[in-house]
């Protein structure tokens, strides 16, 4: 009888005693080797242990430094977008919190006290945010949403020449990292603002107060721990004061410790503060902690620069050796337990379970990889083998469903995306036009809002000319009554003089025949009446003379009165006309008063209307930058949809 050889048995045997005799040697020698191995590089796997833990913690740090530094950045590009526009730096002095600094002006507007921004900003986001101007070879804060811990604007200081930003920014470069902020951690941008001829001419900074991340963060450090008493701990690095102080520790937060010894005497922490990246052991005994036997304690230490921490994994030694030696007997008697389970099993196993059916997903795989999603598995088990079968069948119909559905998704998408494309072009066509009549209309409001405020100027200057001349009118009138009164004195006196020279007409009359009287009386006395005869005939030549000259005075008087009346008569109509003309001219006062406070309203009504399609022109250019991106990204998306038609196309469905 020929005997068996190993060439002759099955592949089930084969495989069952290989495997046997492999898994049996191999877990043997791990066993056995296993404890003496690991007994004897304990404090290297613990130093790699730690050292390991301690690097995630330092990526968990450097993983939230990123996140936080990205959302700065963010927030700062959303500051930038608010103080969108032309800078200028205006030399003329302006008082900001009684620190005199130059005049900040965007697009013509003065930010030196002008809260809104900030605020708005603060509002909008959560952060806090500072304009800066520059004065000389500094910067002062102009602007800002920032509270002092008394709740006053932090407003009127410099930037400190040592921060780090300051020199970045001088050279138009932008700085990004935390500060401490009247107590509280602020992750920090600053950002250098320049104006037209890409001089440097300010600051806008961002400030995200990072407080409840920071206690989070630390939280989870606290909570992390090293075997059963190991613990982390991070030390502020930063050179000063707080150097050595535990920024995190499970009990002693903020309790400084650059001079904790170990047993031997050594400053431990100042070793590892000036190392700042490494692994040291040293012997303790933590007497505070309830223990007074000394150990070997493990320390591993990385230092993150960004926030100048240093972050401590400490644990001691023993409790490693104790571990292995329990991982040790358990793998011992796990191992045996396994090993005479699979010596009993793999062949049965083996040879009815696996070998026939891998044969068959073999082959069933090897088609699905060459793109026959056709084939199929007829799974007569509930095995895992039959689910593998059943599930390479199902495998199989899933991905012809699914490429049959991305065949015609991907068409439809095509399609669909290239309408998209098309009408987002007609759409930023439009949008451009808009844009462009928009731009001519605020152009347009613009000059007539110059026009109006002329008008509305004009207005006021002819309502002053009016009320001026209403006042000199008055005057007139005024004067007008006056010399109608005036003239009915000259009509009454000369009334009274024409009186008197009428008495004067009856006396020289009256003398007249005297005369005569007396001329008769002086001829029948003869000689003796010659004298008087001769007065008697002058006084009745002077009387005759009194009374042609009483008589043209009369004549002139009647005429005077005459004159008199006719312009007493005029003066009247003068003054009821100057009356009618005060009145005329307080009428045109009132509608000048009028027509100003109406140029007034409309000259306020064209600016807002002006301002209103300015903002309607900002919103359409925007809209048209938003509708060139879809455009773009319609296009990528048609491509992508073609190329992914090209994919599929490879696979065989029917």
């Amino acid at each position: 009888m020929k005997s068996t050889g190993w060439r002759d048995l099955s592949l089930a045997i084969k495989l069952a005693l290989s495997i046997l005799a492999v898994v049996g040697a191999v877990f043997l020698a791990f066993v056995l080797g296993i404890g003496y191995a690991l007994m004897g590089s304990v404090e290297e796997r613990a130093s790699e242990e730690v050292a390991s833990k301690t690097r995630l913690i330092t990526e968990l740090i450097d993983a939230s430094d990123k996140d936080l530094r990205l959302r700065a950045a963010a927030l700062a590009k959303a500051l930038q977008a608010r103080l969108a526009g032309r800078f200028e730096l205006d030399p003329a002095i302006t008082e900001v919190n009684g620190k005199p600094a130059p005049t900040l002006k965007l697009d013509g507007k003065v930010l030196n006290m002008d809260f809104s921004v900030a605020d708005q900003f603060t509002q909008a986001t959560g952060a806090v945010a500072t304009v800066f101007a520059k004065t000389g070879d500094d910067f002062i804060r102009v602007t800002t949403s920032l509270k002092t811990d008394k709740g006053a604007r932090a407003i009127g200081t410099l930037l400190d020449r040592a921060h780090p930003g300051y020199k970045a920014t001088l050279e138009g470069k932008t700085y990004n990292g935390p500060a401490v902020l009247f107590g509280k951690p602020y992750i920090t941008q600053y950002d250098p603002i320049v104006d037209a001829q890409g001089k440097v001419v300010g600051l806008s900074f961002i400030g995200l107060d990072y407080s409840d991340y920071l206690t989070q963060l630390k939280s989870t450090i606290r909570g992390m721990k090293i075997g059963k008493s190991g613990y982390f701990y991070v030390l502020d690095a930063r050179p000063g004061a707080n150097l050595g102080t535990y920024v995190v520790h499970p009990t002693e937060e903020g309790k400084n410790v650059l001079g904790n010894k170990d047993v031997d005497g050594r400053e431990f922490i100042k070793d590892i503060l000036d190392k700042k990246n490494g692994v040291t052991s040293y012997p303790y005994a933590d007497r505070e902690g309830g223990v007074s036997r000394t150990r070997e304690k493990i320390a591993a230490f990385t230092h993150f620069q960004g926030w100048q921490w240093v972050v401590v994994g400490g644990a001691y030694v023993e409790e490693f050796s104790e571990e292995v030696r329990t991982l040790r007997n358990r793998f011992g008697f796990i191992g045996g337990v396994l090993v005479l389970l699979v010596a009993g099993a793999l062949y049965v196993v083996i040879g009815r379970l696996v070998i026939r059916p891998l044969g068959q997903a073999t082959q069933a795989a090897q088609a699905l990889a060459q793109g026959d999603l056709t084939v199929r598995l007829q799974a007569d088990r509930g095995d895992e083998l039959g689910q593998l079968m059943a599930s390479m069948d199902r495998i199989g119909s899933g991905l012809a469903e699914v490429v049959q559905t991305v065949r015609h998704g991907s068409e439809s998408v095509s399609t669909a995306s290239a309408e998209i494309a098309q009408g987002n072009q007609d759409l930023s066509a439009r949008t451009e036009s808009q844009a462009s009549s928009l731009e001519e209309t605020a152009a347009s409001m613009e000059q007539l809002g110059s026009t109006v405020r002329q008008n509305a100027d004009n207005a006021k200057q002819a309502n002053q000319l009016a009320q001026s001349a209403s006042t000199v009118a008055v005057k007139g009138g005024e004067v007008v009554a006056e010399v109608v009164d005036t003239m009915k004195g000259i009509n009454d006196s000369a009334r009274k003089i024409h009186d008197i020279i009428s008495v004067i007409d009856g006396i020289a009359f009256q003398t007249n025949i005297l005369a005569l009287n007396a001329a008769v009386e002086a001829a029948r006395a003869g000689e003796q009446g010659r004298g008087f005869a001769v007065v008697a005939s002058e006084v009745r030549s002077l009387a005759g003379r009194s009374a042609e000259a009483a008589k043209e005075i009369k004549n002139l008087i009647t005429d005077s009165v005459q004159r008199v009346e006719q312009g007493s008569a005029q003066v009247d109509q003068a003054g009821t006309t100057m009356n009618e003309v005060v009145a005329a001219i307080r009428r045109v006062t009132d509608i000048m008063a009028e027509i100003s406070a109406a140029s007034g309203e409309q000259s306020a009504g064209v600016s807002q209307v002006g301002e209103a399609v300015t903002n309607m022109d900002q919103a359409t250019q925007q809209n048209a930058a938003l509708v060139e991106e879809m455009a773009a990204a319609a296009s990528s998306l048609k491509t992508q949809a073609q190329d992914l038609v090209h994919a599929v196309s490879v696979f065989k469905l029917a």
